[in-house]
């Protein structure tokens, strides 16, 4: 699995970079750091404080890519050669079939929910709210969004009678029905969490929270409901 801790970390670095470089060139000097119980912003700080959310995924990534490589170097020969072969596997299609360990598993949920919190932070930052439930829907929803895609891209095929992790009686015994269901819902999981953060967005632009309830609805109905009615149907057909 040294590939994939190895594309973690080569992204989240990227991702780290970008950050910091609109911290630099777009933030503005004095910003708010902290908010009260009330949601207002009490207290002021240098720009650079952003940086500790930007650190984090990068840790977490790196750590699991460090701990990775120390623990090829004391494998035997013949175990570096076994691995070895394993790692012609393309990384996209193990994490697409959900063939990833669970350690990388919860590396790739925090590190990728952390980066989300980042960029969400350094936007406050950016646009000087003053008062943080003006934006908490929007937040919400992009975290929701977040999650949607981590789970049904990673979490998919945990058992043969699941979808979206949630048993189905119909399912059991119909393995050909599950991975069909459980890849339609990889699919429709990933393209309604990227609509659901550009509608999270758009709230933001127009200041409105009409597009976030759409993409609360669009969520639950394309990584959830569809994939399930679907599964029900592939069993009737039999």
């Amino acid at each position: 699995m040294i590939r994939l801790r190895k594309l973690m970390f080569t992204l989240s670095s990227i991702n780290a970079f970008l950050n910091v470089l609109v911290i630099a060139v777009f933030m503005q000097d004095n910003v708010i750091v902290l908010y009260g119980a009330d949601g207002n912003a009490y207290k002021y700080g240098s720009r650079w404080f952003y940086l500790l959310f930007v650190c984090v995924p990068l840790l977490i990534s790196g750590a699991l890519f460090i701990q990775e490589v120390l623990n090829r170097k004391k494998s035997v020969q013949t175990e570096q050669t076994a691995e070895s072969d394993d790692e012609t596997t393309d990384v996209i299609d193990e994490i697409l079939q959900g063939k990833t360990q669970h350690s990388d598993n919860v590396g790739m949920l925090f590190t990728w929910s952390f980066a989300i919190i980042s960029w969400v932070m350094t936007g406050i930052a950016l646009n000087e709210i003053q008062n943080i439930s003006v934006i908490l829907p929007t937040i919400i929803v992009v975290m929701f969004s977040a999650i949607a895609i981590f789970v049904t891209s990673v979490y998919n095929n945990v058992t043969a009678d699941t979808v979206c992790g949630i048993k189905l009686k119909w399912l059991s015994g119909n393995k050909e029905a599950a991975v069909r269901s459980n890849r339609l819902s990889m699919y429709l999981g990933m393209m309604s969490g990227m609509l659901g953060v550009c509608l999270a967005a758009w709230s933001l632009v127009i200041a409105n929270n009409i597009p976030n309830c759409i993409a609360v609805a669009e969520l639950v109905v394309f990584s959830l409901v569809l994939p399930i009615v679907y599964s029900y149907i592939q069993c009737k057909k039999k």
